[in-house]
């Protein structure tokens, strides 16, 4: 996969679509999720497939 270009970036609303659209138009919803892993794995520094565990004990109510 090509690197990701965190400099390119543009701001849309609802009703205006982002250039960035035309690239995910035509990817079914497995390929979609593949970039979205992807973009998730750069964006939070992990190898992608390897996801880090998630911490459950800060958001926790209970008192002990």
């Amino acid at each position: 996969m090509t690197k990701l270009d965190r400099t390119s970036s543009s701001s849309g609303n609802l009703f205006e679509q982002k250039p960035e659209v035309l690239h995910y138009k035509g990817l079914s919803e497995e390929g979609i999720g593949k970039v979205f892993a992807y973009l998730n794995s750069v964006s939070f520094n992990y190898p992608i497939g390897f996801p880090p565990k998630m911490d459950k004990t800060t958001g926790s109510s209970r008192k002990f």
